[in-house]
């Protein structure tokens, strides 16, 4: 999948610009604050309805307008052509999406993993740093782009959990129901919540099993020793399932040991008036152990978010972004598109210089940099008519 061309009307601090992009390698560069990485989050915005940033669509508008457009250009390897464009208007709040001049009506099922796009920035050391919302909203994300009904499973689950925590607070501020009416509304919610759940969880153990080796390996692409890097999966129905025993926990036993646990809670959750467990609370736990001789002590190692240095979490997060990439590209048999945000100012020379040398094992990459002097670089490993290059300058890119 490529993206031959995109137009820009009133978005962040373009007013408008159309920009036909090369289908090997994109460089952008420019002093901050300019707009570089404002083009790679339009890139994100018609490829999967959101912000690579997390930035609401509100935010993206120019300031002084009401509303902002984005149309791009796909092609797959078919050299099938998808017209994608995408409305956003602030003051009804409501955004529009059309695929070839028809409307899309359900964005998650006909859209979501059509483009597929894989991006790595500074924002992304927040699946190491930050809490587990980040690392369950990367995963999740990861899934859903190859599993259609794990998407549905999510968005069933968010309505439900909205749901029973609005019945919940409702009696624990207003005593709205007797003892009986309660007990019987939560074990019909419950009863749903099990099956969503149980399905969500099993479908996350299955996916880790299937990205260990993705993961396992572009780890060891990034590092010149022997450590060795592993991810588990906690949940406070089980405690941490490390990667060994993924395989052991299948979907009958989730179903009951996740029923069993809601009985047991249930006046906990009333007392309190909030869902106290079940997916939406799970972690994804990171590990590196050293080689050294300590490693001979702490087969597990250690944990990343904790113990390791900026250093680590980088090498971390750069190869759970690049194992993302084979992923998707193994399972929707096409290149994702790559990118690349400010990504050569936060690394050494060692992992640049590696990087560099293996870009052109990807299919299309688009990178931001404040500095031209990467280029040349990289067009070591590249034709000349495989790489375009883009100054960006208060919002415009100058027409060559």
């Amino acid at each position: 999948m490529i993206l031959k061309k995109i137009i820009l009307r009133d978005f962040r601090n373009y007013e408008e610009q159309e920009l036909d992009f090369n289908g090997k390698f994109n460089y952008v560069y420019g002093d901050n604050g300019q707009g570089k990485t404002n083009i790679l989050e339009a890139i994100s915005f018609i490829s999967f309805g959101k912000s690579f940033l997390g930035a609401s669509e509100h935010d993206c508008v120019k300031f002084g307008k009401e509303e902002f457009q984005i149309e791009g250009e796909y092609e797959n390897d078919l050299q099938n052509v998808f017209h994608v464009f995408l409305n956003y208007n602030s003051t009804i709040k409501k955004k529009t999406f059309h695929v070839n001049k028809e409307k899309v009506t359900r964005y998650s099922s006909d859209i979501f993993g059509k483009f597929p796009v894989v991006y790595l920035s500074p924002q992304s050391l927040n699946l190491t740093y930050g809490n587990p919302s980040e690392r369950r909203k990367f995963f999740d994300i990861l899934i859903s782009q190859t599993n259609r009904l794990y998407l549905d499973f999510l968005k069933d689950l968010g309505k439900l959990i909205r749901q029973k925590n609005a019945l919940l607070k409702n009696n624990l501020y207003f005593n709205a129901y007797t003892g009986n009416e309660l007990s019987d509304l939560l074990c019909s919610y419950n009863e749903k919540f099990v099956e969503i759940s149980s399905n969500i969880i099993f479908r996350r153990l299955i996916f880790l099993i299937e990205f260990r080796s993705f993961f396992e390996k572009n780890f060891g692409f990034l590092i010149t020793n022997n450590d060795k890097a592993s991810m588990s999966y906690y949940s406070e129905l089980f405690g941490e399932i490390d990667f060994e025993r993924l395989g052991e926990y299948d979907k009958d036993m989730i179903t009951k040991t996740l029923s069993n646990s809601l009985d047991q809670r249930m006046n906990e959750e009333i007392d309190r008036g909030l869902t106290l467990i079940g997916p939406q609370r799970d972690d994804y736990i990171f590990r590196l152990m050293k080689n050294d001789e300590q490693a001979a002590e702490n087969k597990s190692g250690f944990e990343l978010k904790i113990y390791a240095s900026q250093g680590e979490h980088k090498t971390f997060v750069i190869a759970l972004k690049l194992a993302e990439y084979y992923y998707l590209k193994e399972k929707k048999a096409t290149n994702p598109i790559l990118l690349l945000d400010d990504l050569l100012s936060e690394l050494d020379s060692n992992r640049v210089s590696k990087i560099i040398s293996h870009l052109k094992d990807y299919g299309q990459i688009f990178l931001t940099t404040t500095d031209i002097k990467y280029k040349s670089s990289i067009e070591k490993f590249y034709d000349d008519n495989e790489i375009s290059t883009y100054k960006v300058l208060n919002g415009c890119v100058p027409v060559n």
